[in-house]
């Protein structure tokens, strides 16, 4: 009955691996820094390190999926779907940035530093696939995005963020 399923194991070379992952990883921790610079700039928690490795496991995951399907063999039952594996990159960073959510007296902070988190992987998941230059632009855009609207906020609502926000100090959750 199994003697007909035979399995072809096909073999990437490590170097054509490590050649494949390293710009990838590079340009992850790259992009990652450079929101995670804004963010700790604006001392916010989820600063260099948070935002910068977020990015860097999502590109990484999202490239490690494609090598998996690399190996797939001519057999149709087994398969790998790239998909999945990016799907579960987009669930994991909802329980992280879920994590970046708290809620004190009648204020919910986080929110912004969740969807940050969440945005990051998604710029890792483009770089895991090999899109660089529209991720980096879609990074400067999001670094001018998050400056610009707390310019805005600072401006025009002073007294929201004052009655919001009792720290506004290094370590807030926005």
């Amino acid at each position: 009955m199994f003697n007909d399923l035979t399995l072809t194991v096909h073999y990437i070379p490590e170097l054509d691996v490590l050649i494949f992952l390293l710009p990838k990883v590079g340009v992850a921790l790259f992009v990652g820094t450079l929101v995670g610079i804004e963010r700790e700039y604006r001392g916010k928690l989820a600063g260099i390190k948070t935002n910068a490795l977020i990015c860097a496991a999502s590109a990484l995951f999202t490239a490690v999926s494609l090598l998996m399907s690399e190996y797939e063999s001519s057999n149709p039952v087994i398969s790998a779907d790239v998909t999945r594996i990016v799907a579960q990159i987009v669930s994991g960073i909802g329980f992280i940035g879920a994590g970046a959510i708290f809620k004190s007296s009648s204020k919910v902070q986080g929110l912004t530093t969740a969807a940050v988190i969440w945005t990051v992987s998604a710029l890792g998941i483009l770089i895991g696939f090999g899109i660089f230059l529209s991720t980096i632009l879609i990074t400067i855009g999001l670094i001018f995005f998050l400056s610009l609207t707390s310019y805005i906020e600072k401006r025009f609502f002073k007294n929201r963020s004052s009655k919001s926000s009792g720290a506004s100090g290094p370590g807030t959750l926005d």
